[in-house]
């Protein structure tokens, strides 16, 4: 699939977790908000400290922080919705308007990421895209997650005759149902802090892209 796209007969489709922008960041920005909140609220728990305390590399800093001000399990899980409803301090890859100038151009367009629907509208609204779809899919309010075909199929069904492009990150699940459905495939390569970073070469055909890009920006050097 080396023909160039025409963006006026194509549906251009996309991820958001470090497709967007850096699902790192957000996790950073979690931390701190969890972090601040518990300050603010429990005087003997320094904020300083208890970011100092955590490895934001790690998986563990919900337990560290819980361990670190003998929370029980109750409290961990009420802390955990306030990382999860935080308002995100995170940037695009790509500035919100020249994104939304590009989408402009196709004949259609959606987000079909994973996670859960206030959180990942929550991002949205943060990067300045929460106009800048026609159609956000969250697996959460669809009840399916990739590489589970129904937000593909809605998405074939609101838009029949186009050309479907999606474009993602994470080859073990972003792209092996949009192949199998002849969509042409984006996979935007990995950064350092990418929260799922996965080797090419571990996976078949039919994991792969059609394209890999190093930014947003090349999107347009793949349209006639």
């Amino acid at each position: 699939m080396n023909a160039p796209i025409r963006a006026d007969e194509s549906v251009i489709v996309f991820d958001l977790d470090d497709t967007l922008y850096a699902e790192f960041d957000y996790k950073v920005s979690g931390i701190k908000a969890v972090c601040r909140q518990v300050a603010e609220l429990y005087p003997q728990c320094d904020k300083q400290a208890l970011l100092s305390s955590l490895n934001m590399q790690g998986n563990s800093w919900l337990d560290d922080l819980c361990d670190y001000c003998h929370f029980n399990d109750s409290e961990k899980a009420a802390l955990l919705w306030q990382y999860r409803l935080h308002t995100p301090d995170i940037r695009p890859y790509m500035p919100s308007e020249k994104l939304k100038k590009l989408i402009r151009q196709f004949a259609g367009s959606a987000l079909i990421t994973d996670g859960r629907s206030l959180t990942q509208r929550l991002k949205l609204s943060a990067l300045g895209l929460a106009d800048g779809f026609e159609h956000v899919l969250v697996s959460e309010a669809f009840a399916s997650e990739k590489p589970q075909p129904e937000r593909f199929v809605f998405v074939e069904e609101k838009y029949p005759g186009k050309t479907w492009l999606y474009i993602g990150d994470n080859i073990k699940k972003d792209f092996v149902t949009p192949n199998r459905r002849g969509w042409r495939t984006i996979g935007l390569r990995a950064a350092p802090h990418n929260i799922h970073r996965h080797e090419a070469a571990d996976f078949p055909d039919e994991h792969q892209p059609h394209h890999w890009i190093n930014h947003l920006e090349e999107i347009k050097d793949l349209l006639c």
